[in-house]
């Protein structure tokens, strides 16, 4: 979940984003686990580089308390993926957890930001406790994992080097030639 708006990267040149899932903690229970203590953050606030991404980005960020388990937050960015509107879904997703600190690993947190970007969680649902995507997940997880990548975010810019961390947008604007 880097802080790079990509619309401010690439402003005036076409881009197309291709996400795909990574999984955080894919052995965490489905609850998710109390948010560690990263250097320099306090019980309610991010670090000073962070703050100064964020406030640099336009993004208002809190320092969430959990670290959600990501699989089915994934398998609904693949429905909505289908649907064209993963993106719409990623913003919405990233943005609930950073300002509000949601558990994007609670089927009801994913109702939500679900139908705030008009998808139909009654078709979404079933398909959820299926397990209709899961393995979709698991396999664009795996072939991330046998690329080298070992967490996110994580960059790829076609036919180019898998690149990790967060990123400035003048580092991105060097990655996709810009």
């Amino acid at each position: 979940m880097g802080l790079v708006r990509l619309d401010k990267v690439a402003e005036g040149t076409p881009i197309n984003v291709d996400r795909r899932p990574y999984l955080l903690g894919p052995d965490r229970p489905p609850e998710g686990e109390p948010r560690q203590l990263r250097e320099g953050e306090t019980q309610t606030e991010l670090n000073a580089a962070w703050q100064e991404r964020a406030k640099e980005a336009g993004l208002t960020m809190i320092r969430p308390q959990i670290s959600p388990r990501t699989n089915l937050a994934h398998e609904v960015t693949a429905y909505a993926k289908d649907r064209g509107l993963d993106n719409e879904f990623h913003h919405a997703a990233v943005k609930a957890y950073w300002e509000r600190g949601v558990n994007l690993g609670e089927k009801a947190v994913l109702q939500e930001i679900a139908e705030s970007i008009s998808l139909d969680w009654s078709e979404i649902e079933p398909l959820l406790d299926s397990g209709h995507y899961r393995q979709r997940v698991l396999d664009e997880y795996q072939a991330a994992r046998d690329r080298g990548v070992g967490g996110t975010p994580t960059y790829s810019v076609e036919g180019g080097e898998v690149d990790f961390g967060d990123k400035s947008v003048d580092d991105m604007r060097q990655m996709i030639g810009q």
